[in-house]
């Protein structure tokens, strides 16, 4: 398992990584950008579970050191316990004895004294009467025996506090059972507390392996999308480039013919003129100041034509035109008057439409407009600048309402802002 560092580190990547996403995932699918969250989530969900189990597996382990150090305590408790049962045992015993003596002597003076025989009653050392009590009796009767009644004195003295000490002692033998019992309860608690959230991290580092591989299978399809993209952008090149050398032999030929007919006179200088007319028409038309393209939407640019590094591929790739932010149903205009020469649906371009312009400053122009809704023109019908020619949508590999817009001069891809 990786440890707190290394999984906040691993977070705050993602993080990173999704923060730069989503402010340009150009033609980035939407499912890339859900596996980085899910791949967030899984790692803070993870993160928060880890530091749950980190916390009971140091209660745990507090919870066996004192379990340790109740056991010792209790042991020693009852150590303690059994050396008093055996000390009173041991006083109960040594007083029993000499009891038991002190009675013989007086049966001993009684043979010899017959005037004595009540008393030796009183010192019989099976009575339930208190001993001191009997053995005051006998000093009254036998002062050589004084020393005997202190010793048992002290005997039951110490056979008194000896019996105080057991009572206490079994009180805190109670207690450290007790006490073991409960703190043995919480650590049972906290082992299944433990082996639970071990297996909610278990999962959630399943989960997370899960929403990485995820991630991987997006960005590999990712990749494979815009290694698409790339192909079509060179099949269309080559496409408009058909259409340039068509539209250059064309041209040429028509100037052939307009040579030739300016050598027959005036009638031929007015066909000529008549054929630069139809020219321009065409959409061939001498640029004006900035070249006169308009915007095909009134929109905010949301993302400029240019090399980026991707930042969940992490490779270099050209975001191949300029993205307006406009919303879904925005009229789509036309920037220049001129032919449509595509229309067709792209994996990656979704609904995408091509039109000609034809020579504009001396330099064949084509613009392209993509992930539309839908387009109201068609194939081979002729535009004029400013005509609506369908609608903003988000088809394609596309993550939002916008219009994505490519400007090719001859034949080749351009920023299309240069000409606007």
């Amino acid at each position: 398992m990786a440890s707190g560092d290394e999984l906040a580190a691993r977070r705050a990547q993602v993080k990173q990584q999704i923060a730069k996403t989503k402010g340009d995932l150009g033609e980035s699918t939407k499912a890339l950008s859900k596996a980085a969250v899910a791949v967030d989530k899984a790692q803070h969900r993870l993160d928060v579970a880890s530091a749950q189990l980190a916390t009971t597996r140091q209660e745990l382990s507090a919870a066996e050191v004192q379990d340790s150090r109740m056991a010792v305590r209790l042991r020693m408790a009852r150590a303690d316990f059994a050396a008093a049962v055996a000390a009173v045992n041991a006083g109960q015993a040594r007083l029993d004895a000499e009891q038991t003596k002190a009675g013989q002597m007086i049966r001993d003076q009684y043979q010899q004294q017959s005037n004595l025989l009540p008393v030796a009653v009183l010192l019989d050392p099976h009575s339930t009467e208190d001993v001191q009590t009997r053995l005051q009796w006998s000093t009254t009767l036998f002062d050589s025996t004084q020393a005997q009644i202190d010793r048992l004195t002290s005997l039951q003295r110490q056979l008194d506090a000896a019996r105080v000490r057991k009572a206490e002692l079994k009180a805190k033998v109670a207690a450290a059972r007790h006490e073991a019992a409960a703190n043995l309860k919480i650590k049972k608690s906290l082992e299944l507390r433990a082996t639970a959230e071990k297996a909610t991290v278990a999962q959630l580092v399943h989960q997370r392996k899960v929403a990485e591989d995820q991630a991987e299978a997006d960005v590999a399809q990712d990749k494979a999308h815009y290694a698409d993209l790339v192909k079509e952008r060179a099949s269309v090149e080559k496409r408009i480039a058909a259409r340039i050398a068509k539209a250059t032999a064309e041209r040429k030929r028509a100037a052939e013919r307009a040579a030739a007919k300016r050598k027959e006179g005036a009638a031929r200088r007015s066909s000529h003129a008549r054929s630069n007319h139809t020219h321009r028409s065409s959409g061939s038309a001498a640029s004006s100041a900035g070249h006169g393209f308009s915007f095909p939407v009134a929109a905010r640019i949301t993302s400029p034509f240019g090399m980026r590094f991707h930042p969940v591929l992490h490779y270099w790739k050209l975001h191949d035109g300029t993205d307006f932010g406009a919303a879904c149903g925005t009229p789509i205009r036309a920037a220049y008057a001129g032919r449509v020469a595509e229309r067709y649906y792209n994996a990656g371009y979704g609904n995408r439409l091509m039109i000609d312009h034809g020579y504009v400053g001396g330099r064949y122009v084509t613009t392209g407009y993509n992930h539309a809704s839908h387009y109201i023109v068609h194939v081979g019908q002729r535009v004029r600048e400013g005509q609506i020619i369908g609608y903003v949508g988000t088809t394609g590999f596309s993550t939002g309402c916008h219009l994505h817009l490519m400007v090719w001069i001859g034949g080749r891809l351009r920023n299309p802002m240069t000409w606007f």
